[in-house]
């Protein structure tokens, strides 16, 4: 295996997961349950994630714009599935005071989520949408703070600059 994630504590030979001490763990561990689910480990992927808190996991997914790329929304469906996680679909739109586009905005982006959420409802995925405007980043750091128990983020590069180092989850690009 990569990283050492696994060691004896109680039994020999009887494996146990360790906390992530920091996000340097925290992002190693959150490449490796990705690797492991691609690689069709997802038991092993989900035991090296699971946290102590409630609430069902999520995967943030940040669209450019309204859009999402065809490339990272079947991605995110296949990891989500893989991991059994929600999927919370976020679009960001500039900050823009004119109420006539943001609901343009808001419309464009909701149709754009609509066939991922519905490729999400048939693999039995929950899944959600959101709309923020502003800074791609902002937008970012106070959904993490509203939603909580968000895994980690998937995204585009140009949105992926944005966010990194911004909120202490693992971030993942997808080209």
């Amino acid at each position: 295996m990569p990283r050492n994630w696994l060691r004896n504590t109680l039994h020999p030979g009887s494996p146990s997961l360790r906390r992530a001490k920091s996000v340097e763990d925290r992002l190693a561990d959150y490449t490796e349950a990705v690797a492991l689910a691609e690689a069709g480990e997802q038991m092993l992927a989900s035991d090296v994630i699971r946290h102590s808190g409630t609430g069902r996991r999520r995967i943030l997914v940040i669209g450019h714009g309204c859009t999402f790329s065809s490339h990272l929304g079947e991605y995110a469906l296949s990891v989500a599935e893989r991991m059994g996680s929600d999927l919370l679909f976020l679009s960001v739109g500039l900050p823009k005071k004119d109420p006539n586009w943001r609901e343009s905005f808001s419309q464009l982006a909701d149709s754009a989520a609509g066939p991922w959420r519905e490729a999400a409802e048939r693999q039995n995925l929950n899944v959600q949408h959101e709309v923020r405007f502003g800074t791609v980043d902002e937008a970012v750091s106070e959904l993490v703070r509203s939603c909580g128990r968000i895994e980690f983020i998937l995204s585009e590069p140009e949105e992926g600059e944005q966010v990194l180092g911004q909120t202490g989850l693992a971030l993942f690009t997808v080209k």
